[in-house]
């Protein structure tokens, strides 16, 4: 099935300039974490990487109002499988985003050594690339329900 929602793909070369808006769902802002976490890694400016982790942080903010909705109908078809798998769900998604937003927050201070702020910046792509393969792994099983014939 096909959703006649649209899938924000995130730019490659510059994920500052991908928009970060409320009317957006998880999956997207996932995305966007995910593209901001992947430039990031790679920054070699402080000034870079006062602006991601800037990003990230609003990003983060946003998040959470997601948290607090309804999956979209489309969402739960794409967190679906059709046959047995192990599903592990995190119930901590909102502690791991919460953890994410500290470190950003902790970077953005510039209160440490290059030193701590690069061990900082490698936790918090960890942090969120974990966040993002939870949030996005299959959470439930399409079941095939048969009816009988008769009543009772």
């Amino acid at each position: 099935m096909i959703s006649a929602q649209t899938h924000y793909q995130p730019q490659s070369n510059n994920a500052l300039l991908s928009p970060i808006t409320a009317s957006m769902d998880l999956f997207q802002l996932l995305d966007v974490c995910e593209s901001l976490a992947d430039e990031l890694i790679e920054c070699k400016t402080e000034i870079e990487q006062q602006a991601l982790c800037g990003r990230i942080a609003h990003c983060l903010e946003v998040m959470k109002t997601t948290f607090e909705q309804p999956l979209p109908a489309y969402l739960v078809e794409r967190l679906t499988v059709g046959k047995e798998v192990k599903i592990e769900v995190n119930h901590d998604s909102e502690i791991l985003r919460q953890y994410c937003h500290a470190v950003t927050q902790t970077l953005l201070s510039s209160a440490h050594t290059l030193e701590v702020n690069r061990a900082l910046t490698g936790m918090l792509f960890e942090l969120l690339n974990e966040l993002v393969e939870d949030l996005q792994a299959p959470r439930f099983l399409r079941v095939q329900v048969r009816f009988s014939g008769g009543y009772g």
